[in-house]
């Protein structure tokens, strides 16, 4: 997709350091979604072209499904950086982060996607099958629940009196 600055852009160069194939791919797609949605685009072929590439035809699907899901469930507008900035906001995060803990922490995935839409329960579940498509196309998703801390004390044991 070429952006609204005139970059052409791969779904591998978007976002900040340390994003995984698949993480970057989502991402990659917000973006895009979001984007041609607001030039009164249609997103679907643009989208679907890119993730049978990258993924599948069977994620591109899911992957739509679960934007038009969220499209329709929203509670305010979502923030959503340009498709070629490096930095990551807030509600790509959770959306990001949701996908990739849907599927072992259904719950806390959630929780994540309770500030921005409707139903947020229903959107774990179509999210989870994203989730398991990316994974079976070879780009898995982490469960990210929070950087390790590098120098964390050892943990101690209670103490049995």
């Amino acid at each position: 997709m070429s952006c609204a600055c005139g970059l052409d852009l791969d779904f591998e160069d978007t976002g900040p350091e340390g994003l995984t194939r698949g993480e970057r791919l989502l991402l990659w797609g917000l973006r895009t979604w979001a984007a041609l949605r607001l030039q009164g685009q249609p997103a679907d072929a643009t989208i679907r072209a890119a993730f049978a590439r990258a993924a599948s035809p069977r994620t591109a699907s899911l992957f739509l499904q679960t934007m038009m899901l969220i499209e329709g469930e929203l509670v305010r507008p979502l923030q959503i950086q340009c498709p070629h900035c490096v930095g990551y906001a807030l509600d790509e995060q959770r959306l990001v982060t949701a996908c990739g803990l849907a599927a072992a922490a259904p719950g806390l995935s959630s929780r994540l996607l309770s500030s921005m839409v409707a139903r947020p329960d229903v959107t774990a579940v179509l999210a989870r099958a994203l989730n398991h498509a990316l994974a079976l196309d070879g780009a898995p998703l982490p469960v990210r629940m929070g950087e390790p801390v590098e120098h964390a004390p050892p943990a101690q044991a209670a103490t049995l009196h």
